[in-house]
């Protein structure tokens, strides 16, 4: 028997040793290539969905806003939305007292107060209190001037409470005097027309 020649065979032993070696690397480097590649790719498909949502968003927001303008734009007209307008309230109660042809009336005004949260529902709703005190010749008057100051109302109120209470015990007179006292409580409500808190 004879030996195979390991001398002549070892150059190409060598060779096909560093040939697979550089193909591992080869084989490694693709494989670390592609993984970041899927990364990248995946990155990139995770920005575009948030943009696409993001759009999606704002062109809702636009089809929202673009729906409700005149509505809001009602309100802010109407008194609603934006800051109090203390003087129009006030105008409103004696018009009102009038148009009821009521024999006048005062009235006093607090500062303004945030809502109860149940009512406003997590808008920045405020409240503002008035009391009116007026005479009054018979108890429908009072509702005459309601449904009068309903009519001339520059916003949004509500009627707290209202309390009637004679001016004398001497018994009614046949004459146009008043005999009634009346006191009642409105409330006046406001939205910031930027959403946030109004001092």
């Amino acid at each position: 028997m004879s030996r195979p020649p390991i001398a002549s065979l070892k150059t190409p032993i060598l060779l096909l040793l560093a040939a697979s070696l550089l193909s591992a690397a080869g084989v490694f480097w693709s494989h670390q290539q592609d993984t970041e590649a899927r990364a990248d790719l995946q990155r990139q498909q995770t920005a575009l969905n948030a943009a696409h949502a993001r759009q999606q968003q704002g062109q809702t927001e636009a089809r929202l806003i673009a729906q409700h303008l005149d509505a809001y734009r009602a309100l802010v007209a109407r008194g609603f939305v934006g800051e109090e307008n203390r003087l129009a309230w006030i105008e409103a109660v004696h018009l009102a007292n009038r148009d009821a042809r009521l024999y006048g009336l005062t009235y006093t005004l607090s500062p303004r107060t945030a809502a109860p949260p149940a009512l406003a529902g997590g808008l920045p709703l405020k409240q503002t209190r008035m009391v009116v005190k007026m005479p009054l010749l018979v108890e429908t008057d009072l509702s005459r001037f309601i449904d009068a100051l309903r009519g001339r109302a520059p916003g949004l109120f509500r009627v707290g409470s209202c309390r009637l209470a004679r001016i004398t015990d001497a018994p009614p007179q046949p004459v146009n005097r008043p005999e009634l006292d009346a006191e009642c409580e409105f409330l006046w409500f406001t939205v910031a027309a930027d959403g946030k808190e109004a001092k």
